[in-house]
């Protein structure tokens, strides 16, 4: 209200001649305004201030008071009178309320205005499961050592300079460097209440000024670009974080992928800059952090042992990178490999090594490929043993001589014609063979024999043993080789084998089977030997074949079976030497084809060796250029390599002791001081821009994640939202529905309570949680040493939160060891070997006590201690 009295200035308003002339008038007008602005008895005459005060009602703070019913009714007729917030406060911010209406914001001013907390407005939707639409998310980072500098060039009088502004929360230590040699602190001072460098002479022009930061404030390098020395590549940095590698700490800049320009050199020098107080720029300077990543193995040699150390010969280095061998190969074999599977063999026959115990080491034939046509998959021969035969009736005279061939015999029978027969079915050449013992470390290769196809002959008179027969026995060709398939053969062209002096074998036949169509020989098959002459059938429907210089009746008998082209029959009758009949037609027309006699010799011959195998040619009217060749006899001819996935002593893994700091030229890894001297590996740096891992930056499409929830028809769906409050939603769902709810949601309120806790009951205490067995996570390996090999394991991490150290007890495979010391996330030692070789088990922590520290607890301190979890995973 306004304090200035009309009736003060009553004598300076009236004109002079009045008040010399009329002092009696001014009088009364002095009087008269007095009165008005006097209040009498019960009466307030106070019009004169009310009138001076129409022009202050505009402004609310200073008229709420007069007008607060009328304001409440015409601008907020939903809001009880007795809100928290200071009334005048809200008429006048009512109207930006009114225009954020629905939104959020809108929600979380009112409540503030209304209660005084905050509100918290949740969407359902949220927590929706949806399909494919997770967000994932590969960091890109640039890690650099601690050692951050600014720089500055000095100009012989400049001798104040910007700092990087001082966080007093950190270790403000700085040291000063100039052309490289270190500065007393005498020779200058700092001002940190306004980040300055002041030196008492200044340095000479050009003279380089290096600031090294014992700690610094790593949030000031966010949203600035890092820029190669060397490379020129540039990246522009997101989020900076201060991460512990090998137990030294180091900045990792986090870098947005599309900002990447150029491919930044190992090792290289980090440029960068902030704005200065004065905004001026502070140049800036890192090394990145370089160091030993990984050792692959090119070859792993042998006879090297775990623990060997293994020599890194690294040009320029801060810190001199190690490792060792932590993984070998027993030297057990455990595979075959097949160079040649021969011919003639069988399932499930058995595998020698040649010189070593079968019950050390043995293996079985795995698998044999019947399906080639270049070695036969079934052999037939005569079945009859003439030890079996009745000794009453094996002289030749007898009229019966027993055979179990189902002819009665007698001195007019052809004898093979008495015989019976019996087949090697389902052989052909090794494909796969087992091991099924090795319990014995070879330091040189064994030689394989594989046994033949054998044939279980059943006694039929005078013995009652079987009779077992190999297949080798007969030395019968089994495979043939097609190195070069020659041009213009036709199928049908006839394999002609020659005898290398001292071999006696005899019967062997084959002919070509197909061809490609330029006539290139592709497969050859071995089939029965030919009689004299050659033969046609020149009907499709005739059952007599005409013979050319044969001699039918002095070769073949009724009953022998013949193969004409590639078709079998049996004779029925012979009329001459050059005529004969057959049981049944061949179906199509024959012109001069060899008569091939099954049963006159063993298919592929017999009396071979594989030490004088026959050579072989092609006969044919038009081919040139085959080049073929027989390989083995039946029931040989296997070449058989046994080795293990690797040789005794080979190194599977090495495993980086120390990965060392500021190698900036890849290292040389020298294993010939070790071992056999063969084993060689390579090694890679650490790049500078790094591409981690990618996670999940949202469970939106996980379908194990327990937030996530199905789309229901009420709550979880896209227009519904929760307001969770610590006030009832009965105080504030009249005002919330009539004048924020936005159309079409649904809501929903949510009330949270806390915890009532008497604050004369809280004193200095300390909370102890009991003692515990935790399990690290990930996977370790042991061996008969004291190192503990770990696979996505985080050791250093354990270390810095205290779960692990130097002299925990800790269990693998239930031995219980003491850590001496812990080398990396995925290394530790402890203070004697292991006794058992473990891989993949759990390293268990034991007896860890956590002790809060006696304060002054507050309800949330006790809450958290009171629900501490105590299985800790790292």
């Amino acid at each position: 209200m306004s304090d200035l009295r009309t009736s003060l200035l009553v004598n300076r308003q009236v004109p002079e001649f009045i008040r010399e002339e009329y002092p009696l008038f001014i009088s009364f007008l002095e009087a008269y305004y007095e009165y008005l602005e006097t209040k009498q008895g019960t009466q307030l005459n106070d019009l004169t201030q009310r009138a001076k005060d129409l022009r202050n009602l505009s402004d609310v703070d200073d008229s709420i008071d007069d007008f607060e019913e009328q304001f409440f009714a015409t601008y907020a007729s939903l809001v009880s009178k007795d809100v928290e917030i200071d009334k005048a406060f809200l008429i006048k911010n009512v109207l930006p309320l009114y225009l954020a209406k629905g939104s959020e914001n809108s929600f979380k001013l009112l409540f503030r205005m209304l209660f005084g907390q905050e509100l918290e407005v949740k969407y359902p939707k949220n927590d929706v499961l949806r399909a494919s639409d997770g967000k994932w998310k590969r960091d890109e980072v640039i890690k650099v050592t601690q050692d951050i500098l600014s720089y500055y060039t000095g100009n012989g009088t400049k001798k104040e300079f910007n700092l990087v502004p001082f966080n007093p929360a950190l270790d403000t230590t700085i040291t000063v460097y100039v052309n490289g040699s270190l500065i007393a602190t005498s020779n200058y001072f700092v001002r940190k209440e306004i980040n300055k460098l002041y030196f008492y002479t200044a340095p000479a022009n050009n003279a380089t000024i290096e600031v090294f930061y014992r700690s610094i404030d790593t949030k000031l390098f966010e949203n600035r670009k890092l820029t190669g020395q060397i490379s020129g590549a540039t990246a522009l940095v997101e989020e900076v974080e201060i991460e512990t590698v090998n137990n030294e700490q180091i900045t990792a800049f986090y870098v947005n992928p599309k900002t990447v320009v150029g491919n930044f050199a190992i090792g290289e020098t980090i440029l960068f800059d902030i704005i200065a107080d004065d905004e001026t720029l502070i140049y800036l300077r890192a090394r990145a952090f370089s160091s030993l990543l990984t050792i692959t193995i090119i070859d792993g040699g042998a006879n090297y042992n775990i623990g060997d150390p293994v020599s890194i010969i690294v040009p320029t280095f801060e810190r001199e990178p190690k490792a060792f061998i932590s993984k070998t190969f027993s030297g057990k074999i455990n595979q075959v490999i097949i160079r040649d599977g021969g011919a003639g063999f069988q399932t499930a026959a058995n595998v020698r090594a040649v010189g070593v115990p079968e019950a050390e080491l043995f293996f079985a034939v795995g698998a044999i490929n019947t399906t080639g046509t270049n070695t036969p998959n079934s052999y037939t021969i005569f079945s009859d043993v003439i030890s079996d035969i009745d000794p009453a009736n094996n002289v030749i005279l007898n009229l019966n001589w027993g055979l179990s061939g189902g002819t009665v015999a007698n001195v007019n029978t052809v004898i093979s014609r008495a015989l019976s027969n019996i087949s090697y079915s389902t052989i052909g050449e090794i494909s796969n063979v087992e091991v099924l013992i090795s319990e014995i470390a070879l330091t040189t290769t064994p030689t394989l024999n594989a046994d033949p196809a054998i044939v279980d002959i059943v006694p039929i008179a005078n013995t009652t043993t079987n009779t077992i027969v190999k297949i080798d026995t007969f030395g019968s060709l089994g495979k043939l080789i097609v190195y070069g398939g020659g041009l213009d053969y036709a199928i049908g062209d006839e394999i002609i084998f020659k005898n290398k002096p001292m071999n006696f074998g005899i019967g062997a036949a084959a002919e070509v089977v197909n061809v490609s169509a330029l006539g290139t020989i592709t497969s050859v098959k071995f089939v029965p030997s030919k009689i004299t002459g050659n033969a046609s059938v020149t009907s499709a429907s005739n059952v007599m074949v005409q013979g050319y210089g044969t001699l039918f009746q002095t070769e073949l008998v009724v009953g022998d079976k013949i193969m004409i082209g590639s078709n079998t029959r049996t004779v029925v009758s012979i009329a001459s030497n050059t005529s004969l009949n057959v049981n049944t037609s061949f179906g199509s027309i024959l012109t001069n084809k060899p008569v091939r006699h099954w049963g006159r010799y063993l298919i592929g011959g017999q009396g071979y060796t594989n030490d004088k195998l026959p050579t072989i040619t092609v006969s044919s009217t038009l081919g040139t250029g085959a080049n073929l060749a027989v390989t083995t006899i039946m029931g040989d001819g296997e070449n058989l390599f046994p080795r293990g996935t690797g040789r005794a002593g080979e190194i599977q893994e090495i495993t980086i002791l120390d990965p060392g700091k500021g190698i900036r030229t890849t290292p040389q890894i020298v294993l010939t001081s070790i071992g056999d001297g063969t084993a060689e590996a390579n090694a890679t740096l650490s790049p500078t821009l790094q591409e981690l891992a990618g996670r999940w930056t949202s469970s939106d499409s996980i379908l194990s994640s327990s937030d996530r929830k199905l789309q229901g028809r009420d709550y979880y769906i896209n227009y519904s939202y929760l307001l969770s409050s610590e006030i009832e939603f009965g105080k504030y769902k009249k005002i919330f529905k009539e004048l924020l709810h936005p159309a079409g949601f649904k809501s929903y309120a949510e009330l949270n309570k806390l915890n009532e806790l008497d604050a004369n009951n809280v004193t200095m205490s300390t909370l102890t949680v009991p003692k515990n067995i935790r399990t690290l996570s990930g996977t370790v390996n042991v061996n008969s040493t004291i190192f503990v090999v770990g696979t996505g394991t985080k050791f250093t991490k354990a270390a810095n939160l205290d779960f692990i150290g130097a002299n925990t007890w800790i269990a693998v495979n239930s031995e219980i060891r003491m850590v001496n010391s812990i080398i990396s996330d995925t290394l530790l030692t402890v203070n004697s070997a292991f006794t058992i070789t473990a891989n993949n088990e759990e390293l268990v922590v034991l007896n860890v006590d956590y002790d809060a520290i006696a304060t002054e607890v507050t309800l949330d301190e006790i809450i958290a201690e009171n629900e501490l979890v105590l299985t800790v995973e790292i």
